[in-house]
């Protein structure tokens, strides 16, 4: 498998003025491409592939050759991705519009495959032919806070400019280990006021409260809208300011801290219980189409459950734990002991009871234990088992937001 480990690199002067110059021809040709692509539309009403481009248009221009060919030819990729999802929007929105130019003064981000080496705490990037003829240089080797060691071997580096300093972004190949699986299952539900719920085929379940993430969700919303105000009665024609984007990113790294710390959590809690395969609910699409009112839909939308699914997904292989996807249809709506399905079971938040065979339950311990089964009726009768399930343990997220 892949992970990703972010470093703040620490260039001199010489070295930030060439990783400057690299960026800006980037844009340059990301710009140029750009160009090409429009008016080839215009005449003709198609858009040329990226390899097209690459191959008769793009090979001799100069921002092409001053930059490394595969870094090049990652931005005309890129390029070509904004046009594909141009192209599945135009399907929806007649109106839509292409892919914009990026702005002169726009540092863009770089990317490396294989001209690029890691060598203790340096990063080493190679320069192409032309850029070392005209700039006198072969490679930079650059220095970097390297906070994190990694056992995999390093397959992509990007490298970008953010907030006054420069960072890369490494992609490793990392060994999975050996999975040796047992009879163990544990089943998660995922919903907005508990963040996930957690049931295993031994009767043990566990509630992890999502309070602490609507209450961050909710104190910058608010923030961020009185600041909003503020701001466009003083400058009607812009939208954004500085002020708005610390507020945005110091939420999102809150949230980003209690999604691993959750997600820390349930792989924990599955290596003490000896679980091997977790199970989790597939919601793809649960936003489509659906309206439950203003301000849950503000909760939903705002709710990051893909991010949670994936920590959980990479942090159980690392671990040694299986990790499978199932279809989460109708799992709140049905009984977990009888098997009845009806919306009206759920008589108000976090309590079901079932009208057929009295059963009471947390309706999101029912909702684990409906995912559960689902999965365990691939396997035969003696191993579907699931038993009566304990009291759950409810788990709350304290003293670990950061500044």
């Amino acid at each position: 498998m892949k992970q990703t480990i972010k470093y703040k690199l620490n260039p001199n002067k010489e070295q930030e003025k060439h990783l400057h110059n690299l960026s800006s021809i980037a844009t340059k040709l990301y710009n140029t491409d750009n160009y090409i692509r429009r008016a080839t539309w215009k005449k003709c009403g198609k858009i040329p592939s990226w390899y097209s481009q690459k191959k008769k248009v793009l090979k001799n221009n100069v921002w092409y050759k001053l930059l490394p060919s595969q870094t090049a030819q990652e931005v005309c990729h890129n390029l070509q991705g904004n046009y594909n999802s141009w192209f599945k929007l135009r399907k929806k929105d007649e109106k839509a519009r292409p892919p914009k130019f990026r702005r002169k003064e726009m540092l863009s981000p770089i990317s490396f495959y294989q001209q690029f080496k890691i060598i203790e705490d340096k990063l080493k990037l190679s320069m192409s032919l032309k850029y070392r003829k005209e700039h006198n240089i072969k490679s930079l080797e650059l220095n970097f806070n390297k906070w994190k060691t990694e056992k995999g071997i390093p397959k992509f580096c990007q490298v970008l400019f953010n907030k006054g300093s420069w960072y890369a972004n490494i992609v490793y190949e990392v060994p999975e280990p050996n999975i040796s699986l047992n009879k163990n299952i544990m089943a998660i539900d995922l919903g907005i006021i508990n963040t996930a719920v957690t049931c295993d085929n031994k009767g043990n379940s566990n509630i992890y409260s999502g309070k602490q993430i609507l209450s961050i969700q909710h104190y910058f919303n608010s923030r961020i809208a009185r600041v909003q105000g503020k701001f466009t009665k003083q400058f009607p024609k812009r939208k954004w300011s500085k002020t708005l984007q610390k507020l945005t990113d110091k939420k999102t790294r809150q949230i980003n801290q209690s999604l691993h710390t959750i997600s820390k959590g349930i792989v924990n809690q599955a290596k003490k219980n000896n679980i091997k395969t977790i199970v989790a609910g597939d919601l793809t699409d649960i936003r489509k189409d659906n309206n439950f009112g203003k301000r849950n839909n503000q909760k939903l939308h705002s709710w990051s459950f893909s991010k949670l699914i994936q920590q959980i997904e990479y942090k159980s292989i690392l671990s040694g734990i299986r990790f499978v996807r199932v279809s989460e249809e109708n799992t709140s709506k049905t009984c977990s002991i009888c098997g009845t399905m009806r919306k009206s079971n759920r008589i108000k938040r976090g309590l079901y009871r079932c009208k057929i065979c009295s059963n009471y339950i947390n309706s999101d311990v029912n909702g684990a234990k409906n995912i559960l089964k689902k999965y365990l009726q691939f396997f035969s009768n003696e191993d579907r088992s699931i038993g009566n399930v304990a009291m759950p343990l409810v788990s709350r997220i304290e003293n670990v937001i950061p500044r």
